[in-house]
């Protein structure tokens, strides 16, 4: 963790140590950010854990984390179930069998994250959480929490709308969740603007590429792996 990041997570802790408790559930941006925050010790008595998954591709299914969820989920990303259990579903056993008072979620603001962000709120709101849960949003360029409590209610429909059904919300949620849908609706098009740029430079070597993709497209978010399946896609 580099030391400004590490200042910003002991400044959050000292102004706000009742969500550092054993009664408190941090759900962390993937596995990085997860093996970044274990190994600098810094979430005092609570739990932590991350969430291994990448919404913002492949089909999935109206009740999330239920075996046909996890069924589909896993062949979208060409895993087995084994496989996919171990990585997505065990992390979080915590958020399954304990209860808690907060749960707080470490999200940045590009359209990956997002519809991480979306899923995990629309299976707070289907398996009935009563507790509080509290944003801690931030840009991936520059670790400057932004934290905020959101209130439950709307974002199972939301889920359903964007994610399964690929339509516009009817509901308006925040402007960076509604900047991230418009993002992902848009990259479900054949000829979005990434594929273009890929079709224009599928000379140039994939690590490059992918790269480049990263430079001109930091709102989507994209990982190696999503941006390097799309260029082989391109490609054949």
């Amino acid at each position: 963790m580099t030391i400004s990041r590490k200042i910003e997570v002991e400044q959050l802790k000292h102004a706000k140590s009742e969500l550092f408790n054993k009664d408190v559930l941090h759900i962390l941006n993937g596995q990085a950010m997860y093996e970044d925050f274990k190994e600098s010790n810094l979430m005092g008595n609570s739990d932590y854990v991350p969430f291994n998954e990448a919404m913002c591709v492949n089909a999935t299914t109206p009740q999330v984390f239920d075996q046909s969820f996890i069924k589909t989920r896993a062949a979208g990303h060409h895993e087995s179930v084994k496989n996919y259990m171990g990585k997505v579903i065990e992390p979080l056993n915590g958020l399954f069998h304990n209860e808690y008072t907060f749960i707080v979620l470490w999200f940045g603001e590009d359209m990956f994250c997002q519809m991480n962000l979306l899923t995990l709120l629309s299976y707070f709101e289907q398996s009935g959480y009563a507790g509080k849960v509290l944003l801690n949003s931030f840009r991936e360029d520059e670790f400057k929490v932004s934290q905020a409590e959101l209130t439950l209610g709307t974002y199972q429909s939301v889920y359903q709308e964007v994610l399964v059904n690929h339509e516009k919300p009817a509901k308006k949620l925040t402007p960076i969740m509604d900047q991230a849908i418009d993002l992902y609706l848009d990259m479900l098009k054949a000829n979005n603007a990434v594929v273009t740029y890929i079709s224009k430079n599928k000379h140039l070597p994939t690590s490059e590429l992918v790269n480049r993709l990263f430079e001109r497209f930091p709102s989507i978010g994209y990982g190696d792996s999503q941006y390097i399946e799309l260029i082989h896609e391109v490609r054949s």
